[in-house]
């Protein structure tokens, strides 16, 4: 009996600093994934794009886990360029980081060799 074959793809952008813990818990849920590492933004927070084909069945189980990993936070960062300190008198502002964008698609046909 072959193993089932996935009926949904999901991509999901998941912040840097959260993506142990929902990696380890995607292994753990035995969901089959591929990491693609990205950074961008103003902020240059590392990112992560993951590729998670799975079941139907299983997607609350996927978003239980973006739910519970992958919240928002708060944090503050410097709104100062590169100028010295002695210059520079740094302010900060508040900021949400964290967090995950999730796109989920249909799955025409599925293909392992």
């Amino acid at each position: 009996m072959s193993p089932p074959k996935p009926d949904r793809l999901a991509i999901l952008i998941v912040s840097g600093t959260q993506i142990d813990t929902f990696i380890a818990d995607l292994a753990r849920e035995k969901f089959n994934f591929t990491v693609i590492n990205s950074k961008g933004g103003m902020l240059q927070e590392p990112e992560v794009c993951l590729l998670v084909g799975f079941e139907r069945l299983h997607l609350p189980t996927l978003l239980d886990m973006v739910r519970k990993d992958c919240r928002p936070y708060r944090h503050y960062v410097s709104t100062q360029g590169t100028m010295p300190a002695e210059i520079a008198n740094p302010s900060f502002v508040e900021t949400e980081l964290g967090g995950a964008r999730l796109y989920l698609m249909n799955v025409e046909r599925f293909e392992q060799f």
